[in-house]
């Protein structure tokens, strides 16, 4: 008899020569019912027959409390632990370091960049030349052409340019060449001025579609008619090309006055006034043309002759009380009555 362990459980070995006994099978079973049976025998692969013939209730037994459990391979190794400390600080570095490279990305200039980069090439615009202009300043078309912005071709919207060209009051159409490697040549071709506007104590140009070109510069070589009045410079070019029909007429013009925005008072270089009605400058023409007593006027002392009324012509004098009337309908017939102004 030996002890084997302390505390209050002994543990006895049989003699050499001592027979085994024979399991009891009643005990047996109950004691295999107890510690799970062939259910925890069977997770081990082994039946419950077997078991019970290779296994005796005198083989040591440890309590299950006090049982070392087996320690196969670690699922999480110890060197495993810091991985996703230092997989987060690596993104972290990551992303500090690329954030650092794009702040410093935006905040270079790409496009002076480029143009010094086409500058190098060969492809700045190094000279402008402009020609065809007379009137058109210089320093306007250089404006339009947005040159202290625009340094190279590659950066060079030659449309834009030419509509803000073609804005310039002096400007008819344009054209724009680029010839390389770093020339543009602008070629202007103006508008022609059909009157001169009064307006006050200036006088100023405007062309047949009504756009005021500028001031009539000192060394004026255009013999052009003259207009006076609000929204003459609009409605003039209609009145000045029913004058035309009539050269007797125009001739004998000296200016055009608009009244009230409505009509026409033709002064001509003698004096007289021809009073014309509204939207009637053809009608009032042809009457004074073909009568006449109003055609004498056209020459002599000046007169006032008043057309307005179809069919009917007054004329009086400028600076008297009398006045004479002709009537204009049917026939050629004129009839002189005596009427107050």
């Amino acid at each position: 008899m030996q002890q084997v362990e302390s505390k209050q459980r002994f543990w006895w070995r049989a003699a050499h020569d001592a027979p085994t006994p024979e399991p009891d099978a009643a005990r047996w079973t109950e004691q295999t019912s107890r510690t799970g049976g062939a259910r925890g025998l069977a997770t081990r692969g082994r039946s419950a027959t077997s078991t019970a013939v290779k296994r005796s209730p005198l083989d040591l037994q440890i309590p299950r409390g006090e049982r070392r459990r087996f320690r196969g391979a670690r699922r999480n190794p110890r060197w495993m632990k810091p991985v996703p400390i230092a997989a987060a600080a690596l993104i972290a570095v990551c992303a500090s370091a690329f954030a650092l490279s794009f702040g410093k990305l935006a905040a270079i200039d790409f496009a002076a960049k480029t143009n010094d980069v086409m500058i190098a090439a060969g492809f700045g615009i190094d000279q402008v030349n402009v020609s065809g202009q007379r009137y058109t300043l210089d320093s306007d078309v250089f404006d339009a052409l947005d040159l202290p912005n625009v340094k190279t071709f590659a950066a060079f919207n030659s449309d834009a340019a030419l509509k803000r060209i073609e804005r310039i009051s002096w400007v008819d159409t344009a054209q724009i060449t680029r010839v390389y490697p770093g020339t543009l040549d602008v070629v202007i071709r103006e508008r022609t001025p059909a009157f001169m506007w009064q307006r006050g104590e200036t006088n100023v140009l405007v062309d047949a579609t009504g756009r005021t070109l500028g001031p009539v510069p000192r060394a004026n070589s255009w013999n052009l008619p003259r207009v006076v009045g609000e929204g003459a410079d609009t409605e003039a070019i209609l009145m000045l090309s029913a004058l035309r029909q009539y050269p007797q007429i125009e001739r004998q013009y000296a200016y055009g006055e608009r009244i009230a925005e409505r009509r026409w008072r033709i002064v001509l270089k003698n004096g007289t006034a021809l009073e014309l009605g509204a939207d009637r400058e053809i009608e009032g023409f042809q009457e004074v043309a073909a009568t006449r007593e109003a055609a004498a006027t056209l020459k002599g002392a000046p007169m006032v002759v008043d057309v307005r009324t179809p069919g009917r012509i007054a004329i009086r004098p400028l600076t008297g009380n009398s006045a004479r009337t002709a009537s204009n309908a049917g026939a050629r017939t004129i009839s002189l009555a005596s009427e107050r102004p």
